[in-house]
């Protein structure tokens, strides 16, 4: 019988842990914790639900920790999440079933992250996918002081595709009520890594991240531009990510003139990303361009929130667009044509409004 370990890092976590651990229950057949040094009821918690609590030296690293809890996992898989997620299943027999049968090493689940104020709403949320499930063959191990990330190398990995209609991940940890001590916290281990590692252009990306949520948007913006030179001076192709954020903070800093200088570069790289086409059809729109805007808002509709293979904007390739339509129709005066744009926005989304203001989180 197939046998499915749940192995977890923890700090002081009593707010959530219990929500997290209810919600794979019925999957995990065992629950792996390593305590990072919890002073709260983190650690009782976890035994009353049943799971294996190690106790950890604090390293400032995050995938040591990670590591040393799956060195300790007797499954035939591993399963890793966070105390700020909760995971839903669809069909947990059928999971079971998908890795029982499967070829791949690897496997990718669906995450929706919230940000903004409680409660949580989709509305208000990215979506993407991350290799949460890994075949416990002696090999299996992260990467990454701060953001660990499995080590993929050689590996056969899945598609996100294949898993969601088995599971889905929620993740809370960006939401206004939890985010802040986070941020402090990774923005101070992120700048300590970066004095050690100085070839790594994915914490300039981190740090950039970190710096955007904490709305430290000067700081940010040069240290997305300090991973995309990075990047290219290795000659790797930035990832999106890096250009999602780079204009996502420029139109933050209302530096549009800069942004429209190159957005056509960025949407050119990843040309099936609605987010990079979202933000060039505001930028068109900031420009007085409403008739080129409403046709780039017309093709984010056709593509759609789907892709998983980005970190998607919940609304980028529906109620946003829409709304954008609506505000090019009465920026030319056209006020029934604006009313209905608005109207199909708000069937989709009531708090459109609201939504449109928060929405350049990443």
């Amino acid at each position: 019988m197939l046998k499915i370990s749940l192995c977890m890092i923890i700090y002081n976590e009593e707010k959530y842990i219990r929500r997290c651990l209810g919600s794979v229950r019925e999957f995990a057949d065992e629950i792996i914790i390593v305590d990072t040094g919890s002073t709260d009821q983190s650690k009782s918690i976890c035994e009353e639900c049943g799971a294996w609590v190690f106790d950890y030296n604090w390293t400032d690293n995050f995938s040591e920790a990670r590591n040393y809890g799956i060195s300790k996992a007797s499954g035939d898989w591993i399963l890793l999440l966070d105390g700020d997620e909760e995971i839903i299943f669809h069909n947990p027999v059928g999971l079971k079933q998908y890795l029982q049968n499967t070829a791949y090493d690897l496997v990718p689940i669906r995450i929706t992250h919230f940000y903004g104020e409680k409660p949580a709403d989709e509305k208000r949320a990215h979506f993407s996918c991350a290799l949460r499930l890994a075949r416990n063959d002696g090999a299996a191990r992260v990467n990454g002081g701060v953001y660990e990330r499995i080590d993929a190398d050689g590996k056969n990995i899945g598609q996100a595709a294949d898993t969601r209609r088995f599971v889905e991940i929620l993740h809370y940890g960006y939401m206004e009520e939890t985010a802040g001590d986070k941020q402090e916290r990774n923005i101070g281990l992120l700048l300590k890594e970066k004095e050690r590692q100085t070839d790594d252009p994915w914490l300039s990306y981190y740090l950039a991240a970190e710096y955007y949520r904490a709305g430290q948007l000067e700081e940010a913006y040069r240290e997305i531009n300090t991973t995309i030179i990075h990047f290219l001076s290795k000659r790797i192709k930035p990832p999106a990510l890096a250009y999602k954020l780079k204009y996502a903070l420029l139109i933050g800093l209302s530096r549009y003139e800069e942004a429209y200088s190159g957005i056509e570069k960025a949407v050119a790289l990843y040309p099936d990303y609605v987010d990079l086409h979202l933000y060039k059809g505001i930028l068109q729109y900031k420009q007085g361009e409403c008739g080129k805007a409403r046709d780039t808002f017309r093709y984010c509709l056709l593509l759609g929130e789907t892709n998983m293979e980005y970190l998607i904007l919940s609304g980028s390739g529906s109620f946003l667009p829409l709304y954008y339509i609506g505000l090019c129709h009465e920026k030319q005066g056209q006020a029934e044509q604006a009313a209905e744009a608005f109207r199909q926005a708000e069937a989709i989304c009531p708090v459109i409004g609201s939504a449109g203001v928060g929405f350049l989180i990443t």
